[in-house]
């Protein structure tokens, strides 16, 4: 009866937080389109494509299932996936915790089972590394919604065993065989992170118990048929979906090593030693800055109290942490705690501090209510100190909440969406736009294929032209390029020679500018975000189109946004990339002044970017910014002299 009371408390305290947290994410997701994967996952969504690798084919197929759903537009639907993931991620941790407190530690008492969970579930889930991965499209939430059913399915799996309840048991194990498969359909590196303390915990339990052989027929038959969703790739492969990355049916495409991303991940087994204990180092700074003083401490308060009761436990949970740092640091080739892509590998990593915050929380609360009721024999007074200190507790876990709200709520974000459309929306008809990343490439890709935005244009990412399979997608997905060779060197002058051939044949020709094209910046004029290119060099150009240029940037959403994007790390690299680039096209077209103008304006915002100041003081070597204190002040209040709206400043 008690377990029955203890299970009904249980799931009444995850659904709560599965409804507030549901909620709260909803309220600060992302409405359009946002930076670097999320455009190119929720185009593929839309397409039922093969996205970058690892092809993600169930979040791609769990992604198009809400698409038909009519409640908002598609983004706002593919968007809610990661919103409800992360939601009810959330809520699993919050039961297995709440379940786990009185199993393990005895807590009996409501309220040493709901404070301490409250303080873990609110502590994580408000963290930047969590909140961020609720509010846009990608693949780590509905990852970790399989990681915290994988971990439910054990937790089951070892109660029931140790009641002595073996088919139950197996049920469980065999659940858990089946979700192992499902992960890796997700992403399988940071899944596949968590497998060796799940592996390792069931060949413990089946040891223990002396499970039958049979069990391990059915465990593996069930991760097969898990692993089995990965065959939506070459499927959808040779039906030669609209996007395919890496996949292409013809006999030189590279299947599933090129899908899989087998190339990286030899280069990153061969990572040495010393290099890993530095990006170790590195992820571990970012897991601890983003918990903070209070819920390390508690965390390591809570290993120490679980290593005392349940060995096997705190070994999953420290195995669970670790596994995921080291893959994390071996996936990350430049750290940078500004990537949200670092951010979500380390949620699994997250969710296991989860256990040992809340056993943290519970041996400290316990040792202070013992104080209290040995100094304050007075009830009323031991009443108001309880207070107090549950209330101090509820600060700490808000405290992450309110330090990343600035950063997490993108429910007004409409930054890439500005960039995307502002880049794309006056291009002359059936252009050619060739850019040089992926970002810019994504985002369009999120509108394009999602919002319908300029299907007429012809979108290539020159840094993926070496690669066989991506021109012949070109071909296929372009067969009107097919009388023009595609050239297969992005890093020479092929690219500029064969965008000149494609303006001879009729098509306007559209550019991400970068530092290697400065020595043939005669043979561009600026468009908008983008330059054009000309078939032949111009010395001088035309003052209607630097006048053009300036009523653009005057209008744009994006340019004039600064205060929004200093709480975008992705939109803040580029806005002052592409005003530092575009400083370095007119300093080499002799233009100093608005040389000087551009480079101002990325200072405004990144007043530290060595590149930009350098070539700031090169056009410009009167500012000696050493000596004059005021000089960011200056830039700042210089920098646009136009409002949010567009209109000139009084």
């Amino acid at each position: 009866m008690t377990e029955d009371r203890d299970s009904s408390d249980a799931w009444l305290y995850a659904t709560g937080v599965f409804i507030v947290a549901l909620g709260w994410f909803v309220m600060t997701m992302c409405r359009t389109v946002y930076w670097w994967d999320s455009g190119e996952l929720a185009a593929n969504v839309q397409v039922l494509g093969i996205a970058h690798r690892p092809g993600f084919p169930l979040y791609v197929l769990v992604g198009r299932l809400f698409g038909i759903v009519p409640f908002g537009d598609l983004f706002y639907r593919i968007n809610f996936v990661s919103a409800l993931s992360a939601a009810f991620a959330l809520a699993g941790i919050g039961h297995f915790v709440f379940r786990s407190l009185r199993s393990s530690l005895g807590a009996d008492s409501l309220w040493e089972r709901i404070l301490p969970t409250m303080l873990a579930v609110v502590g994580i889930g408000g963290t930047y590394s969590y909140w961020i991965q609720a509010v846009r499209a990608e693949v780590y939430a509905p990852n970790l919604v399989i990681v915290v059913l994988l971990l439910g399915c054990m937790w089951r799996a070892d109660h029931e065993l140790e009641h002595g309840n073996a088919l139950e048991g197996k049920r469980w194990l065999s659940a858990a065989a089946l979700l192992g498969g499902l992960g890796f359909a997700v992403h399988n590196a940071t899944f596949a992170s968590t497998l060796p303390a799940f592996a390792l915990l069931g060949v413990y339990l089946a040891r223990r118990h002396r499970l039958g052989g049979s069990l391990w027929l059915a465990v593996i038959a069930l991760f097969a048929l898990g692993l089995s969703v990965q065959m939506y790739l070459p499927v959808r492969a040779g039906q030669d979906p609209p996007l395919n990355w890496g996949w292409v049916s013809d006999a030189g495409s590279p299947g599933w090593t090129g899908v899989a991303g087998a190339d990286a991940y030899r280069e990153i087994l061969s990572t040495k030693a010393g290099i890993l204990a530095g990006k170790m180092r590195l992820v571990g700074t970012l897991l601890f800055d983003q918990l903070e003083w209070a819920l390390v401490v508690f965390g390591v308060i809570g290993l120490v109290t679980l290593w005392r009761v349940t060995r096997r436990w705190t070994l999953v949970a420290l195995g669970i942490i670790l596994g995921n740092m080291v893959v994390t640091a071996l996936l990350v080739t430049e750290f940078s705690d500004t990537n949200a892509d670092v951010h979500g590998y380390l949620l699994p990593a997250f969710a296991a501090c989860a256990l040992p915050i809340a056993a943290g929380m519970l041996a400290f609360w316990r040792s202070l209510m013992t104080l209290i009721r040995r100094f304050l024999p007075t009830p009323a007074a031991q009443t108001i100190l309880k207070v107090a200190c549950a209330a101090m507790v509820i600060l700490v876990a808000l405290a992450p909440v309110i330090i990343y709200k600035p950063f997490c709520d993108l429910s007004d974000h409409r930054l890439a969406y500005e960039f995307g459309t502002e880049s794309i929306a006056t291009l002359r008809p059936n252009a050619v736009v060739i850019l040089a990343g992926t970002n810019w490439d994504f985002v369009l890709r999120g509108l394009r294929y999602v919002d319908g935005w300029r299907p007429d244009l012809i979108v290539i990412n020159r840094d993926l032209l070496p690669a066989a399979w991506y021109r012949q997608w070109l071909y296929r997905d372009h067969p009107e390029l097919a009388a023009i060779e595609i050239p297969s060197d992005s890093t020479k002058l092929l690219v500029r020679e064969w965008g000149v051939e494609l303006i001879r044949s009729g098509y306007p020709v559209y550019w991400e500018f970068t530092e290697r094209d400065v020595s043939w910046s005669k043979q561009m004029a600026p468009a908008g975000h983008l330059f054009e290119l000309l078939a032949q060099p111009v010395d001088a150009l035309a003052p209607n189109l630097i006048s053009e240029q300036e009523d653009f940037e005057r209008a744009s959403r994006f340019y004039n946004s600064p205060d929004r994007i200093q709480y975008d790390f992705d939109a803040k690299l580029v806005w002052v990339m592409n005003l530092y680039r575009a400083g370095m096209y007119y300093e080499s077209r002799g233009l100093l002044g608005r040389a000087k103008e551009m480079y101002q304006r990325a200072l405004s915002l990144a007043p530290n970017e060595e590149r930009v100041l350098a070539a700031f003081l090169r056009v410009d070597p009167g500012m000696r910014v050493s000596s004059n204190p005021q000089w960011l002040k200056r830039l700042q209040d210089e920098a646009w002299g136009i409002t949010e709206d567009g209109d000139d400043a009084p």
